[in-house]
This record gives C-alpha cells, sequence and structure tokens, in this order.
C-alpha cells in the first residue's frame, strides 16, 4: 500500500498521518487500499478498497458491504475553520494534502460524485460557510461541479470550483508537477 502510494506520489507523510489517524490500512489478503470514514464520533462506519496494481489503466475498486455513503471518506472538522474541500477520490484528497501541508482539516472524498457525504458533513459542521469543489477537470467533473454548485449555493453557502491547474484530477496534477521538478534537477 505505501508503495503503491509513493508511487502515486503521496509524500510519506501524509500515507503516515492518515495511517495514524486510522483512515487508512493495506488488507491483508490482497493488500488493497483501505480508506475509513469516521463519523462525528469517530466511529468507523465507511470503507472503500482501492487495488494498488493497475492493469491496463484499470484498478480495483469497491465498497465495503455495509458502508454508510451518506459519510464517505473524510478528514475531521475543524470548527475554527469555516470552510470544506471537496474531492471525487480519496487519493486526489491525499494528493491536495501532499501539495498543501497546511490542510490537515474540513475535507471530505465523495467516493464518486454522489454529494450525499458532503450534505452530511456540512449537517454535522453548520460553521461552513465556504465549499470548494476541487472535483476533476473532465466533462463529469465540471457537470457534477456546476449541479453542486447551484444546489448548495441556494442553500446559503459560498462555493467555488478549483479543479487543478492542470492535468484531470489531483493526483494526476502531483504527479505532474514531481515529474516536472525531478526534470529540473
Amino acid at each position: 500500500m505505501t508503495a503503491y502510494l509513493k508511487k502515486r506520489g503521496i509524500a510519506p507523510t501524509i500515507i503516515r498521518g492518515f495511517v495514524d489517524a486510522g483512515l487508512l490500512y493495506e488488507e491483508t489478503e490482497r493488500h488493497n487500499c483501505v480508506f475509513v470514514g469516521k463519523d462525528a464520533k469517530n466511529k468507523p462506519v465507511f470503507a472503500a478498497k482501492r487495488g494498488t496494481y493497475d492493469l491496463n489503466g484499470a484498478s480495483f475498486r469497491a465498497g465495503v458491504p455495509g458502508s454508510d455513503k451518506e459519510t464517505g471518506f473524510r478528514l475531521p472538522c475543524d470548527s475554527g475553520i469555516d470552510r470544506v474541500h471537496v474531492f471525487e477520490a480519496p487519493i486526489d484528497l491525499m494528493s491536495f494534502c501532499t501539495l498543501h501541508r497546511d490542510i490537515t482539516r474540513n475535507a471530505v472524498a465523495l467516493c464518486g460524485l454522489y454529494e450525499g457525504p458532503l450534505d452530511t458533513y456540512l449537517r454535522e459542521n453548520p460553521g461552513i460557510k465556504y465549499i470548494f469543489l476541487c472535483l476533476d477537470a473532465d466533462g463529469p467533473g465540471k457537470e457534477a461541479a456546476n449541479r453542486l454548485k447551484e444546489k448548495y449555493s441556494q442553500k446559503g453557502y459560498v462555493v467555488s470550483y478549483k479543479p487543478p491547474p492542470r492535468e484531470k484530477d489531483w493526483n494526476e496534477y502531483l504527479q505532474h508537477r514531481q515529474k516536472c521538478r525531478g526534470n529540473e534537477r
């Protein structure tokens, strides 16, 4: 798991932080990454698996039966912070944390484009006023950003779409930056 995430550009300190927080572990049987979502009481209620072996661009991804899809994968909320960053995938959230080391709270990965986890996070954390939709820069990501921006703006939130500056998603952007920096040396 660690080798796979490091290959994807995730910083070892970020990986360790997620493991230490009980938000990430390696499945023993197949060595999948398991992303754990905890509720407001810090109880694990969600898990999603991500294969560590990509075959021809395709990889294993699956929710764990019995998971609370309304909670999803997320970082705890700091009530002193009035914003939340929203991602499609846990690896994109971890990539963003690698790029922005000050982001250690107030982030949600939808594990797709279903807004249930964001609804739950906002309901549990009424002090949030700003939503940054850090969704993919592809067609589905842009469509979801427009839909979510309209939905949450009508509820009184200030909503911004913050796709990666280039590439399709935050992990591809992270890998691109690291590759470019490697070529500069």
